[in-house]
């Protein structure tokens, strides 16, 4: 069985810049790996615990300094990673990120039997990049998944969460799965998983390798304009609790999830 697992780099710090077209400015700023693409990693490494002949590589679209980020996973489990890098293709909105995905998937992985995500990434919370990799690639998705039950060559079994119902899901694949809780089974590398990983080769695929039009990625080649880019900011309510404080609590509850 071979699973592919897209991955994102995000900011790590709060001092973040923006770029005269509202993008992030990525240059010299502290990254991780996105939180719930690190999850679509521990979901591949438990269905390869659980069966044989199962392969996972991992492809993401970045600037170099992704390749710390495809080095942790490959020091999580991971057989083999791509990194999509070109100057090409900075500031691609999601449509193109997916195009780009796509390519780099279809060229050099072609013979996948799963896609796994994270729904979402911290640095944008648009969840369109899966549903539009899965609709480039021409295979079925199932998004909002809270949990993988069963996964091999034929068919993956999942849980997923559409507001307050969860409904259980078979597809057959090839499929693309985007999670958005953890895995119960997570992977935590040990130095030797490190060290393994820093003598691994990783493949860098520029947009001449992919045949890719200047003209067609990047800004230019992004049909989506970002009008105003901000962070959000959070307001947290203060109840003061009086004698029956505990009636108190329960109107509170029953009117925050009304």
């Amino acid at each position: 069985m071979n699973i592919v697992v897209c991955v994102k780099q995000v900011p790590d710090t709060d001092d973040i810049k923006w770029t005269k077209e509202n993008n992030l400015d990525r240059s010299n700023m502290l990254s991780r790996i996105n939180e719930q693409d690190e999850w679509a990693i521990d979901y591949a490494v438990s269905i390869k615990n659980k069966f044989k002949d199962v392969k996972i590589s991992v492809i993401s679209m970045g600037p170099m300094q992704v390749i710390d980020t495809l080095r942790y996973t490959l020091a999580k489990g991971a057989d083999d990673a791509i990194l999509l890098s070109d100057k090409f293709f900075s500031g691609s909105d999601t449509y193109v990120t997916a195009k780009i995905l796509a390519l780099g998937i279809s060229k050099y992985l072609s013979g996948f039997d799963l896609i796994l995500t994270g729904q979402m990434a911290s640095d944008g919370d648009t969840a369109q990049t899966p549903v539009s990799l899965a609709q480039l690639l021409g295979i079925v998705d199932a998004t909002n998944v809270v949990e993988i039950y069963n996964a091999d060559k034929n068919n993956v079994l999942v849980s997923q969460k559409l507001g307050s119902v969860i409904n259980m899901i078979e597809i057959s694949t090839p499929c693309l799965v985007a999670v958005k809780n953890p895995c119960k089974e997570q992977t935590k590398p040990l130095i030797d998983d490190y060290i393994r990983a820093q003598d691994s080769h990783i493949k860098i695929i520029g947009s001449e390798d992919l045949s890719l039009d200047k003209e067609e990625i990047g800004i230019k080649g992004s049909p989506t304009m970002v009008y105003k880019a901000y962070r959000p900011e959070f307001v947290k309510d203060a109840v003061e609790l009086k004698e029956d404080y505990i009636q108190q609590i329960v109107d509170f509850m029953v009117k925050v999830n009304e």
